[in-house]
This record gives structure tokens, C-alpha cells and sequence, in this order.
């Protein structure tokens, strides 16, 4: 398989009807169509189903899609490496609650370090960026424990515990327990939903009331100042709150304890991600 069929499929998928992907190309429709018919042929699989007016994707399709995609992206990411071998870049991924990791001193010191140094970042979550490290769209990741570390090389920063904002009619620093909150709807992310449920569950013997998931930390922290309840989080993303309307104290249990982390792939890496790794780990002490 050719990478310009898998641009051919993106590109349908993305125009959403192959006349209009035809045009995008600027190839006619006929010749378009055979190429879709060829990669299923050769995937001996359906991906997608044609209709009057839009195309809908099989699961078989959805899955080529999001490959389609990584290796458009790792080709292009490879030919702009080597056509400017000279130009340096740092492509890291971070989640919402490590936003605060890197700080200005960091990339003070990098910048001057590597002057022509480009940056692009990635955001999304833990299991996003793991799968972007993988796919070689990125080169490290701030992530947040749990998760599995078999196909990568992690670094741990100091755990940290579970934090409970919401307002002082709720939240204060007697109420230092998950437990002191069982009796309240509390909004999580989604990322630690499993976690924080099964603490409850097998250490506190209570079943929390979670009203409201979120795919982001400030989304959590936005719909309890809204709604007046207790929100559960990291201690990291403390300088995300609302001081004027939200209030915080840390909750003690041990079992709600967090890490957050860096991952690289186990592969050998470039000079400026190995000296990027070096500047983390001598300022934080991992």
C-alpha cells in the first residue's frame, strides 16, 4: 500500500463524500473510487459504508483512519527532519494537570541552549500521549500515574495526594478525608474515575456520588464553582483554581496518591530530548 492512498482515504473521510474528496484532490471521482476499492481489497475489509449523501465508517475503518493519520504524520515528521537535519526540535505532549510542570526557567535555559529550537506540543491524556509516543508523533510525555509502563521508559516525580476544592461551605481543612466527602456529589476526571471508585469501594466501603466526568481538570473546576460542589484532583493543578470562589484543602489518604511522570520510548534518543530529560531530572531530583 502506497502513502498517497492512505491521503486518498483521509481526505474522504475527512470531505466526507468522495465527490467532494475528488475535488480536494483534484482528481476525478471514478479513478478515486477504484483507489478506495483497491484498499479494501487489499485489507480484505469493508471500511467504509457508502451512502446518498455521507460516508459512514466501519470499525475496520475508524482504525485505518487513526493509522492513516499516524503515518502521514511520522512521514511528514521524517522528511522535515531530514530535509533540515540542522533544524532542532522538541516535541513533547503533556496532560492538564502537569501543565505547570514546565516552567520559564526551564525553556530559558534550553532556549539558550538550542537557539533555533522549535516546539510542538501535544495535549490530551494520559492514554493519548502514550499512544502519540508510540506512533513517534511526539518524543516525551508529562503523564499521570497509574498506567502501564511496559513499552515505555518512565521517570517519577515525588508523589503527590489527592486535593478537594469546592466552596468553604463544603471545603475546609477538617474535612481532609475522602471519607468526610461521602455524603456529597463530587466531580472527577475521567482519568481517575476507576481509581477513586475502587478506593472507595474496598478501603472506605461507601459508593460515591459522581454527578459529573469530565475529559479535563479546568472543565471539573469550572462545573464546581457552576454548581457549588466538591471537585477531586491532583495537588498539581492547584494554580488552576478560583481562589475567589473555590477553596482547597489535601486529602491525607495515602491511597489516593499520585505521581505524575515523564515517558520516552525505550529507543535511543536524539541529543536534544536526552539533554531536555537531563534538565527535568536535575531540577526536580527524580
Amino acid at each position: 500500500m502506497e502513502l498517497k492512498q492512505m491521503k486518498y482515504f483521509k481526505t474522504i473521510v475527512e470531505e466526507g463524500t468522495i465527490t467532494q474528496a475528488a475535488r480536494v484532490l483534484h482528481i476525478s471521482q471514478p479513478p478515486l473510487s477504484m483507489q478506495l476499492k483497491a484498499i479494501e481489497e487489499e485489507l480484505d475489509t469493508i471500511l467504509i459504508e457508502r451512502g446518498h449523501r455521507h460516508i459512514t465508517l466501519t470499525p475496520a475503518g475508524h482504525l485505518f483512519y487513526r493509522r492513516c493519520n499516524q503515518m502521514l504524520n511520522l512521514y511528514e515528521q521524517t522528511s522535515k527532519e531530514v530535509q533540515g537535519a540542522a533544524t532542532q526540535i522538541l516535541r513533547f505532549g503533556i496532560t492538564s494537570s502537569n501543565g505547570y510542570l514546565i516552567t520559564h526557567d526551564h525553556m530559558d535555559v534550553f532556549r539558550k541552549k538550542y537557539p533555533k529550537l522549535d516546539i510542538h506540543m501535544k495535549e490530551g491524556t494520559t492514554y493519548e500521549m502514550m499512544d502519540a509516543l508510540l506512533a513517534h508523533e511526539i518524543d516525551i510525555a508529562f503523564v499521570r500515574t497509574p498506567f502501564d509502563s511496559t513499552n515505555v521508559k518512565s521517570f517519577l516525580f515525588k508523589p503527590e495526594p489527592m486535593i478537594a476544592v469546592g466552596p468553604s461551605t463544603l471545603v475546609n481543612e477538617k474535612k481532609n478525608h475522602l471519607i468526610d466527602y461521602r455524603d456529597d456529589p463530587v466531580l472527577i476526571h475521567r482519568r481517575y474515575r476507576q481509581f477513586i471508585v475502587d478506593y472507595c469501594l474496598n478501603e472506605l466501603q461507601f459508593q460515591p456520588h459522581i454527578p459529573i466526568i469530565t475529559d479535563d481538570i479546568r472543565t471539573a473546576l469550572v462545573w464546581g464553582s457552576i454548581l457549588d460542589q466538591v471537585v477531586i484532583i491532583p495537588e498539581a493543578a492547584i494554580p488552576y483554581i478560583d481562589l475567589n470562589s473555590q477553596t482547597y484543602t489535601k486529602l491525607k489518604d495515602k491511597g489516593l496518591y499520585t505521581s505524575a511522570a515523564f515517558i520516552t520510548r525505550k529507543e535511543e534518543l536524539s541529543p536534544i530530548i536526552e539533554t531536555f530529560i537531563s534538565l527535568i531530572i536535575k531540577d526536580y531530583k527524580i
